[in-house]
């Protein structure tokens, strides 16, 4: 699923928090049968979006096969009243979505592809179970339409899918290093991955049922040639993919859309083929125009539809603004300021004239946004993707659109195109701009105001986003604005005596939040906490009481308990530091509760490991490996375990299989730079030298993922990303750097750690958190000054940025977390982190996270290349 639209699902049960779709109130369209009384002996229950039905004494085996029903929202209650009388009858378990709402939302564009299109689900206990099963329900279901269950096999032509997978909900580490529904393998007794992809696959240890044969053999050896050869996807979602493709007849690249029936739904419940159709009925109105691409045919293959369309040469204005942005670098110079606001402007007046032309045959675009315009060579602009285009007099707005760029109520016609160039031109400069204002409108002019002072936009065009980004019937908010900038000045622009007043509404803004009546979480975070449960320090209940202790704030005592009551009730728990029983039991301990500490300790080090096991801070060796030399200061036995997994960790050092435990995951949470925090404090409590050999070791691991970017900055290379956080990035190496160089000279490094401090300087970033945000970067800025915080300018930069995030809700600072679209209080993405930074900055506490070095400084000996590449100590 895309990362946005996953975070999106978790924005419908609450305006300001996330929160699962369970909490969403969907009553008004709950299916008849979702209350209906069952015959005795059967168990109903709700699975969070799942209405689970179970026969008298039975229980769900772990895995096997199981079947889909899947449905469109027209017949959506027919098809559940069949499967329920065939259910019920036959006395097999089966479970179904609650309601229509729920329907349409795991069918949407952006829902996950693996399991979209499953309305109901059925469990057979055997194979004959499950030939009655598909033969009976897909008799009586014959000819009533549904989404294609990408993940499963398609029964024969009706609504009916059937694949082998889990039947009770387990988890394992995945590729990515996540919790992922799991399966047993039966040869080795492990828990594998459950894969619920877009292609349907049997497990290698699964025999194909022989009357699945068949199928499966049409499946394999069916359906129509493909008349293109693609290159390459260009972007997925659940209506289907767009991918670069050559003509094989032409030679010419074209670019194919490809759209599937029933599925990938808008808010109106409109297909994907519907709008494809709308599409290119919209594209043949504009044929002839050189600012949008042209038709070149279409098809449909395998019950898909697609539309080819003409390949603009060229890079979207996303990438470009992205390569081009000054902020990109520590210290940008006016010049380099003052060429990309001509840039944007320039850019802006061809697109803005592209619509006019647009406009001129009767059509608004209807989603203008920076992946959808590109930038041809030559300097001129196209428009892309129009499937959300509307007639020039159409009174309605789009049923779709990026978060940030829809128009407000009241925007209509050309004011629809005018108010997406608009929230553009802004992202081009401020790429959160547009969300946060969709949050907060009263940041609107604090925004406009930062494109004049700052990068010298003209009066015009401030003047013209102004207008175009307000259309009429709005209110101005220029009160609320300057109110809005009052109240947040002690942040962005902070005196030492302002810290009591910030910390305090803070503290009292999160405190605001908690839900102690809940058993799944006490305060709102991050979607992570759903997955790995509201209980742990990156994004539960742990991590918020310990940014409050650490500020010097004595949390609740209310809360302290509801936290030891829910690990106690815990029933899966994960070992890890950041996500698990290790980090929990050192809050506890930390908090003064020494038993409830050391149960969840013992209950963390049986646990059973991964395989193969994680080995970084967050989740791995290393996290564990330093709670329990935390604890080993009064325990022998766990010294001793802490030394025998840095025995481990130093095996896979000097054999060089120490990966990061997430794909391209460098830095102080998930790679090899949290395996040099532990090596380094191991070697505090036994003095081994071969421990500092074995921590520069794993720092110079790190940096092979490094890349130099802008103005030589250094930060990790994450897929097409480049990551300076202090999470996955390199701002959490440095104070683990300028630790290590504090007693041990290695040019490379001490090269690295300059230049990291230098990365730690620029603007860029997305998110206000620790983690992944600024807060993160800024904390590492204080933590590894030689001067105090508040006289850095990079500080003082960072403050700035935060204080464009931080709104005030009740009178209160909090912050939005990831993804921008809700506030979180956690201490990886939210409020509890920001806290935390704040205290590096106010109270100079270098050790503003568990572990990190109390005593690092600017490193005692800081070595320097000279040009001949010779090392020479400065003291």
């Amino acid at each position: 699923m895309d990362l946005a639209a996953f975070y999106l699902a978790h924005c419908l049960a609450d305006p300001d928090f996330y929160d699962t779709a369970q909490h969403w109130d969907d009553s008004a369209s709950r299916f008849a049968l979702t209350g209906a009384e069952l015959p005795g002996g059967w168990h109903r229950s709700e699975q969070e979006l799942w209405v689970l039905q179970l026969p008298p004494g039975r229980r769900l085996p772990e895995q096997g096969w199981k079947v889909h029903v899947s449905a469109g929202l027209d017949n959506a209650a027919e098809v559940l009243a069949a499967v329920w009388d065939h259910c019920v009858k036959r006395r097999i378990a089966f479970k179904f979505l609650r309601s229509r709402q729920v329907l349409q939302l795991t069918n949407a564009k952006y829902a996950d592809r693996g399991s979209s299109g499953k309305f109901c689900a059925i469990y057979p206990t055997s194979d004959e179970e499950l030939s009655r099963v598909l033969t009976e329900l897909g008799e009586a279901l014959d000819g009533q339409p549904g989404p294609y269950v990408l993940s499963d096999l398609r029964w024969r032509n009706g609504p009916l899918f059937v694949r082998y997978g889990a039947f009770q909900h387990r988890t394992c580490r995945g590729q990515s290093g996540e919790p992922v529904p799991a399966l047993t393998d039966p040869r080795t007794g492990r828990l594998v991955p459950d894969l619920r992809g877009p292609s349907f696959r049997i497990p290698p240890w699964v025999e194909p049922l022989p009357f699945l044969a068949e199928t499966m053999a049409a499946r394999n050896n069916g359906g129509d040639s493909f008349p293109y050869q693609v290159r390459k996807a260009l972007h997925f979602s659940n209506a289907g993919g767009v991918y670069l493709a050559t003509d094989p007849h032409t030679g010419r690249n074209v670019v194919l859309k490809e759209a599937r029936p029933l599925a990938g739904l808008d808010t109106d419940g409109v297909d994907a083929v519907t709008r494809l159709r709308h599409e290119h009925a919209i594209l043949d109105q504009l044929a002839g125009l050189a600012v949008v691409p042209r038709v070149l045919g279409h098809f449909t293959c395998w019950e898909h539809h697609f539309l080819v369309q003409e390949y603009i040469e060229g890079e979207t204005l996303t990438r470009e603004a992205a390569r081009r942005h000054p902020h990109l670098k520590p210290e940008p110079s006016p010049r380099e300021i003052a060429d990309f606001t001509a840039w944007v402007v320039e850019v802006v007046g061809k697109v803005r004239a592209a619509l006019r032309t647009i406009h001129s045959r009767g059509v608004v675009a209807g989603d203008v946004h920076p992946s959808n315009i590109m930038l041809r060579p030559d300097g001129g602009v196209a428009l892309i993707d129009f499937e959300l285009a509307l007639p020039l007099g159409a009174a309605d707005r789009p049923p779709l659109g990026a978060p940030g760029f829809v128009p407000p109520a009241g925007c209509t016609g050309p004011d629809i195109d005018h108010y997406g160039l608009a929230a553009t031109a802004l992202w081009v400069f401020l790429s959160t701009a547009p969300v946060l204002r969709t949050r907060d409108p009263g940041k609107t002019e604090l925004f406009l105001q930062v494109l004049a002072d700052r990068f010298g936009a003209p009066d015009s065009f401030v003047a013209g986003l102004r207008r175009d980004l307000r259309p009429a019937g709005g209110t101005s908010g220029t009160t609320a604005d300057r109110g809005h900038r009052t109240g947040l000045q002690a942040l962005g622009d902070p005196q030492p005596e302002d810290w009591t007043h910030l910390r305090r509404s803070l503290a009292e803004g999160i405190l605001a939040t908690a839900t102690p009546q809940r058993p799944d979480r006490l305060f709102p975070g991050d979607v992570e906490q759903f997955r790995t449960g509201g209980l742990n320090i990156a994004h539960g209940a742990a991590g918020v009481l310990l940014a409050l202790t650490e500020a010097g704030l004595p949390p609740d005592p209310e809360h302290v308990d509801w936290l030891i009551r829910a690990v106690d009730r815990w029933e899966t728990p994960q070992p890890g530091f950041y996500d698990g029983l290790h980090g929990i039991a050192y809050v506890l301990d930390r908090l003064g509760h020494r038993d409830a500490a050391l149960s969840a300790l013992d209950r963390a080090v049986n646990l059973r490991e991964t395989e193969p096991p994680l080995v970084g801070l967050h989740s791995g060796l290393a996290g564990m490996g330093l709670n329990l030399l935390h604890f080993g200061t009064a325990d022998a036995d766990c010294l001793r375990r802490a030394l025998t997994i840095a025995d481990r960790l130093a095996d896979a050092v000097r054999t060089g299989g120490l990966q990061p435990d997430r794909p391209s995951a460098a830095g102080l949470m998930f790679g090899a730079t949290g395996v040099a925090l532990f090596f380094l404090h191991c070697f505090r409590a036994i003095a081994d030298p071969e421990l500092l050999e074995l921590a520069r070791a794993a720092l110079h691991r790190d940096l092979a993922d490094c890349e130099t970017g802008p103005d030589n900055t250094l930060q990790v290379r994450e897929r097409n990303r480049l990551m300076p956080h202090l999470g996955i990035g390199t701002a959490g190496m440095a104070p683990i750097l300028g630790e290590l160089l504090r007693h041990r000279d290695d040019g490379p490094l001490a090269l690295a750690y300059e230049q990291i401090r230098r990365t730690c300087r620029a603007e860029s970033g997305i998110f206000p958190g620790l983690f992944t945000g600024h807060a993160g970067v800024m904390a590492s800025v204080a933590a590894t000054g030689s001067t105090p915080a508040l006289d850095d300018p990079a500080v003082r930069k960072h403050l700035r940025r935060l204080s464009w995030y931080a709104e005030l809700r009740d009178g209160r600072l909090a912050f939005p977390g990831e993804q921008l679209y809700r506030l979180s209080t956690d201490l990886a993405t939210g409020a509890a982190g920001v806290l935390l930074a704040l205290t590096a900055v106010f109270d100079d506490r270098r050790d503003f996270l568990p572990f990190l070095p109390a005593a690092v400084s600017t490193p005692r000996q800081t070595p320097t290349c000279d040009p001949a590449g010779t090392t020479a100590g400065r003291r």
